[in-house]
């Protein structure tokens, strides 16, 4: 790609995102014996990469990737990096929730970037409060696009039983928000919240003044029961953006007859 269609696509501007930048967040489901015939990682990850690689995606979340499956999604997609760890010991063990970038379009700022977990004690691998007998992370980093302007991206997946660990975990990943070393930069949020936008954790967030939802009225569940096809309803999977990201389409994407995944992938392209 040249450096013109380059910064046509995917510049960043002093306020915010100007032009195109496409990113997914994806739950693949963990790789699990439960799991047979076509829910099997075996019989799906080949339809999870193929998505993957025709999104034309410059930035990926994912979330309950083993770290075999993460091993799989790079083997499709060679020239990404990655970042993150799993999060029963911060190295590979456990489900990850990972920022997969395009090196081409952007580079990590190696001095902000990690992960953290939410829980009383973020910064030790493991560790869990609040309520939930999960282990619970968010992965993070400033990615800097070949022009020098950066974006924030923060994947999560929020407790699936603890409304109160949803709650605390909204408020601690909007405390390391506030607290990014370069506060002028824009910020994208993506990730599994097991909480509609009606949930008090999810209003947390949108009621910060920090963070905004692109999506419409005319909503679509994202967690679809192994069954293809959309269905209106309230959604558990989110992109949302600081305020200065003002042009922005939301979408919930269908992945396959049968589907790859029982969540349906969501993508936000900025930009006009």
């Amino acid at each position: 790609m040249s450096r013109l269609l380059f910064l046509l696509f995917f510049a960043l501007g002093g306020r915010g995102l100007a032009n195109k930048v496409k990113v997914t967040s994806y739950n693949i489901r963990l790789d699990t014996k439960s799991d047979r015939e076509f829910r099997d990682w075996s019989k799906r990850r080949a339809g999870v990469v193929d998505f993957l690689k025709a999104g034309g995606f410059s930035v990926i979340g994912l979330q309950e990737a083993l770290h075999n499956q993460l091993e799989d999604v790079r083997k499709g997609l060679p020239d990404f990096e990655q970042l993150g760890v799993g999060r029963s010991d911060g190295k590979k063990g456990g489900e990850y929730s990972p920022i997969l970038f395009d090196p081409g379009v952007w580079r990590v700022d190696l001095e902000e970037q990690g992960t953290f977990w939410l829980s009383d004690t973020p910064e030790k691998a493991g560790s869990k409060s609040w309520g939930n007998q999960v282990v619970r992370i968010c992965t993070w980093a400033r990615l800097i696009g070949r022009n020098g302007k950066a974006i924030y991206i923060f994947n999560t997946h929020f407790d699936h039983q603890s409304q109160p660990s949803r709650e605390k975990s909204a408020e601690l990943i909007l405390q390391r928000i506030k607290a990014r070393k370069h506060g002028g930069d824009p910020v994208i949020l993506m990730g599994d919240f097991n909480a509609t936008t009606k949930n008090p954790a999810i209003q947390t967030f949108l009621n910060s003044d920090l963070l905004i939802d692109h999506g419409d009225a005319d909503q679509k569940l994202t967690f679809n029961h192994w069954k293809a096809g959309m269905k209106k309803g309230l959604r558990i999977d989110h992109i949302f953006t600081s305020p200065s990201i003002q042009k922005a389409k939301f979408e919930v994407m269908a992945d396959g007859d049968p589907p790859h995944s029982d969540h349906h992938p969501v993508v936000l392209t900025t930009g006009d």
